[in-house]
């Protein structure tokens, strides 16, 4: 599937910053509050640090089969069976992860939008705009991410200047009046949010590489983090770290703060179409990562045949995976070792294993 294909290295980091700052942006806020409070910021930062070192453990692979995706290293260096079990669940994972996200798409549009339309019309709209994004390519989205990645930047970095004079900074003191270590309790679920890259392994082998590749997925993380940071902070100095703890969605109650010229109001509805966006990329790489896992793990010809049952396949998933937004909140905190083993955990011990094997070494001789 799209062996030709390539896409630059500016368009691997707009899909890394959109994919992953989407979701985060809107709830991380309450989450890490009710770890960290009011060092929340500490906790992102931490997280940041090792979403860099999940994306080392990823380019280290590339660097040693660049023409292979995450699924053919497992093959390769694991050997057929246990390699292909391994794919197997990966594969899986990509799939779970499309419909999490999915899940999380219709969730927002139900609590900020329209709680009267059912979700399965959400659900539909999401899984239908992802598969038409995949069909035409991995190119085609990842040209529309140079866009939306302006648009998301530009808007999030607005939100919080226009703020800045309803800010409260003393509600940040003290800083870590309790150690450095305590903060760190939260540490897993925020490296599971940024070190959410799992469609990089699949995608690696498609950029056209440069001296400048590794600097750009890594200034992907480092955009995500800074705007993550940005988030937590204004949450923080805005409504005080307790207080954030308690909303769903603290960026939304963020922007209902804003007001210009006294008359101007109810910006909400541009973090809606930033989040909307944002999803629409994060579920097409998502699928696009899962067909494409498919094809290698199963060596299928024509691939794009199993889109449509593969996306019928993910809604059901969405749709009966968890009852609500409160169980969506739970997991993701509760079962984050869950994210990070397939994250990090793996393609670390696969990539230890490679370098057992020498291939580390035949990559250096090569380069």
């Amino acid at each position: 599937m799209e062996r030709q294909v390539t896409i630059s290295n500016f368009q691997l980091m707009s899909l890394i910053v959109i994919s992953t700052i989407g979701a985060s942006s809107l709830y991380a806020p309450a989450a890490l509050a009710r770890y960290a409070e009011r060092n929340s910021w500490y906790l992102v930062i931490a997280g940041g640090l090792a979403g860099i070192l999940n994306m080392f453990v990823f380019l280290a692979l590339n660097r040693m089969y660049p023409d292979k995706n995450l699924i053919r290293i497992f093959k390769h260096v694991l050997g057929p069976w246990l390699g292909g079990l391994l794919a197997f669940a990966f594969v899986c994972y990509f799939m779970d992860i499309t419909a999490w996200v999915l899940r999380e798409f219709a969730h927002f549009f139900i609590i900020a939008l329209n709680p009267i339309i059912p979700q399965s019309w959400y659900l539909a709209v999401g899984v239908i705009m992802g598969a038409y994004a995949v069909s035409r390519g991995l190119e085609a989205f990842s040209r529309v991410s140079e866009i939306v990645l302006f648009v998301i930047v530009f808007a999030f970095l607005g939100i919080y200047i226009v703020l800045i004079s309803q800010y409260h900074p003393e509600y940040l003191l003290p800083v870590l009046e309790n150690g450095w270590l305590e903060p760190l309790s939260g540490i897993v679920p925020v490296a599971t949010w940024l070190g959410d890259l799992m469609f990089i392994s699949m995608m690696l082998n498609h950029v056209r590489r440069t001296k400048k590749t590794a600097a750009f997925a890594v200034g992907a993380v480092t955009i995500t983090t800074v705007l993550l940071l940005l988030s937590v902070l204004s949450c923080t100095m805005m409504f005080g770290a307790k207080t954030a703890a308690t909303f769903t969605y603290p960026s939304v109650s963020l922007i209902q703060n804003i007001r210009l010229f006294r008359y101007i109001e109810r910006f909400d509805a541009a973090l809606v179409a930033v989040w909307v966006m944002s999803s629409f990329i994060k579920i097409s790489v998502y699928l696009w990562a899962t067909l494409q896992g498919l094809a290698d793990l199963m060596k299928l010809e024509k691939p794009r045949l199993f889109l449509v049952p593969l996306s019928a396949g993910i809604y059901v998933c969405a749709k009966f995976k968890i009852w609500g937004l409160i169980e969506l909140g739970t997991f993701y905190e509760k079962q984050a070792w869950f994210f990070y083993l397939f994250q990090f955990v793996i393609p670390a011990l696969v990539l230890s294993i490679a370098w057992l094997r020498g291939d580390g070494q035949k990559a250096e001789v090569g380069a």
